[in-house]
C-alpha cells in the first residue's frame, strides 16, 4: 500500500512546494491540496510544486461539479496536468462546504450528476468530448479537442463516497474511488460495494485505485496529538453521525456526543480540544477509533492498522496533515512509508 499525504488548505503556493518536495523524497505517492471556500485555490497552489517536483502525483481534493461546471474542472486539471507532466490527479464529489457557503442547491439526482461529471473531467483526458457531451444534468454543446495537451499520461479522476450507491457508481466509470474516513474494521462493507462496481468497468480500462481520506495526528509529543485530533472531531464519521460513532461507544455515550455536538464544533472554533460537558475520554476513543492520534508510542498500534487498510483492498492510504506538517511529514516518511509499502 502507497502513502499520499492532504494539506490544509491555508499553506502558501511556496509551502506547498516545500513540503511536497520532501514528500517527494520520502516517497509519498501523491499530494493533495484541500478544496475550501475562501482559502488558497485548489489548483493554482500546487503550481510551484508541479514544477519542482518529478515524480510525486499531485492533484486538488475535493471538487464538486455542482461548485464548478467540469468543462471548466477539466480545463484547470489538464492544465495542471501539463505543468507537471503527466502527474495530476483530482477527487471530485458531491461537496459539502463549498455547495454550502455559496447557497448552491444540489440536483435532485446526486449520485447520476457526479457520475456525468467525472465522465466528462476523464473523457476530456481521453479526448472523448470531441463531440460535446450530452448528459441529462450536464451538457457540453461544442467540440472540445484539447489539440494543446501533450502530457504522457491523462490525469487520473477519482470519485469521493461515504455510500454505497455512490462507491458503486464511481468504481464503475473513475479511476479511482475515495472511500470517505471509513476505519479499517468496517473497511470491508465498503469494499464490497467498490467491487460491485468495480466489476462493471468497461474493457480497457486500468485497474481501479482505491484510497481513503484518514486524519494523521501523530506527534512526538502525545497529548499534543490528542488536544489536536479532538479538536477536528466534529468533522470526523460524517459529522460524528451516530450510526458510526457506535461503532466504538455505547448508545448513551454516542447519544450524549450527538447532544453535545455543538459543543465539539465550539472547540474547533477555539482550537483548543476541549470538549465541554462530554467526559474526554469518550473523546479520545472517537480520536483513536476514527484517526490516527497519539505520540511516537502508539506507531506500531497505526502501522497495523495501516496493514489492515491494505488487507481490506486499499491500493494507496492519504492522510491529513494538521498542525506543523513537516514535521507530522518527517514522521510519516521516517516511521510509516517505510514499513507498509
Amino acid at each position: 500500500m502507497q502513502i499520499d499525504i492532504i494539506l490544509e488548505p491555508d499553506l502558501s503556493p511556496n509551502q506547498v512546494a516545500e513540503i511536497g518536495m520532501k514528500a517527494e523524497s520520502y516517497g509519498v505517492r501523491a499530494l493533495w491540496s484541500s478544496n475550501f471556500f475562501a482559502h488558497w485555490d485548489c489548483f493554482l497552489s500546487l503550481v510551484p510544486l508541479a514544477q519542482q517536483t518529478k515524480r510525486m502525483l499531485i492533484g486538488p481534493l475535493a471538487v464538486s461539479p455542482f461548485e464548478m461546471h467540469p468543462l471548466k474542472i477539466a480545463n484547470s486539471l489538464l492544465s495542471l496536468n501539463e505543468i507537471a507532466g503527466g502527474r495530476a490527479v483530482i477527487a471530485m464529489g458531491a461537496g459539502e462546504g463549498n455547495i454550502d457557503a455559496m447557497g448552491i442547491q444540489r440536483p435532485e439526482k446526486i449520485v447520476r450528476a457526479t457520475r456525468e461529471g467525472i465522465e466528462i473531467v476523464r473523457g476530456a483526458g481521453y479526448g472523448k468530448l470531441k463531440q460535446g457531451y450530452k448528459g441529462e444534468d450536464f451538457v457540453i454543446n461544442l467540440p472540445c479537442n484539447y489539440d494543446w495537451v501533450h502530457a504522457p499520461n491523462p490525469p487520473l479522476v477519482y470519485g469521493t463516497a461515504y455510500r454505497g450507491q455512490m462507491m458503486r457508481m464511481e468504481a464503475r466509470v473513475a479511476d479511482g474511488v475515495f472511500i470517505g474516513c471509513t476505519p479499517p474494521e468496517v473497511m470491508a462493507n465498503a469494499m464490497h460495494e467498490v467491487n460491485e462496481g468495480a466489476a462493471k468497468r468497461e474493457a480497457g480500462m486500468a485497474p481501479l485505485r482505491t484510497n481513503t481520506f484518514w486524519a494523521w495526528h501523530l506527534k512526538r509529543e502525545r497529548a499534543a496529538g490528542y488536544r489536536e485530533s479532538r479538536r477536528e472531531l466534529p468533522w470526523r464519521a460524517i459529522k460524528l453521525q451516530k450510526e458510526l460513532i457506535q461503532q466504538c461507544l455505547s448508545e448513551d455515550e454516542a447519544q450524549m456526543v450527538r447532544d453535545n455536538y455543538d459543543k465539539y464544533v465550539a472547540s474547533w472554533f477555539d482550537r483548543s480540544g476541549h470538549v465541554k460537558e462530554v467526559p474526554e475520554s469518550i473523546s479520545n476513543r472517537l480520536c483513536e477509533y476514527f484517526t490516527s492520534t497519539g505520540g511516537l508510542e502508539d506507531l506500531d498500534r497505526e502501522i497495523a492498522r495501516f496493514q489492515m487498510f491494505a488487507a481490506a483492498g486499499l491500493t494507496e492510504c492519504a492522510l491529513r496533515l494538521h498542525d506543523d506538517p513537516m514535521d507530522a511529514l518527517d514522521i510519516i516518511g521516517q516511521h510509516v512509508i517505510p514499513r507498509v509499502r
